[in-house]
């Protein structure tokens, strides 16, 4: 069930192949009616320009003092890295290094700083949490959390604080043999999986 997001904001996930509606087996076996398929957006730069700009509008709104945009490797870098452009901020990144997040040495004048998170698909909030984390070690400052779809609907809380999002799903997930789709017989897709561990 979709509980929030504005026409113009669902017609560019449907145009774009990003949002599929049917019967899918997710990663973690059980099926679920919605899947958003990520990939689909990041291999069509211009539909991933539209979207961004209509995050950056909702946070240029909200009026938060920031200096960088910060994002998780790998999915949302091209997320957080165009956000970080069209809002004239510095942009950071934090990758996996033996199975912990971390920042990559080379980014100058982010201790002590100011950043918001983008990421783009908020499910239990583990990376999220984790990038926060890596920001506080180096003493910056979380001025928001930002992705493209929640599929908890908020209630997911990072830090006891509120997630935006420009689409958030409820997502009920079955166990296959209390799958009502497959007892009405509508054919089961396997979307593309992550390799994250967890």
């Amino acid at each position: 069930m979709i509980l929030h997001a504005d026409e113009k904001v669902l017609a560019l996930f449907k145009d774009s192949d990003a949002l599929l509606q049917g019967h899918f087996k997710l990663t973690s076996g059980k099926h679920s009616e919605w899947y958003f398929e990520k990939i689909r957006l990041i291999e069509k730069p211009a539909a991933l320009e539209r979207i961004i700009g209509l995050l950056v509008e909702k946070i240029r709104a909200e009026k938060k003092d920031f200096e960088y945009v910060v994002s998780p490797a790998y999915g949302a870098i091209a997320i957080g890295f165009l956000a970080a452009l069209k809002l004239g901020k510095k942009f950071a990144f934090t990758q996996r290094l033996d199975e912990k997040m971390s920042f990559r040495s080379g980014f100058t004048s982010l201790d002590d700083s100011k950043a918001i998170i983008v990421e783009d698909i908020l499910t239990t909030g583990g990376s999220i949490n984790e990038v926060v984390e890596c920001l506080k070690l180096r003493g910056v400052e979380v001025a928001g959390i930002y992705v493209l779809v929640d599929r908890t609907a908020g209630e997911v809380l990072i830090e006891g604080r509120p997630v935006g999002s420009l689409l958030a799903l409820k997502v009920e997930a079955f166990e296959p043999e209390a799958c009502p789709f497959c007892r009405k017989g509508i054919l089961l897709t396997k979307p593309g999986a992550s390799d994250k561990k967890s």
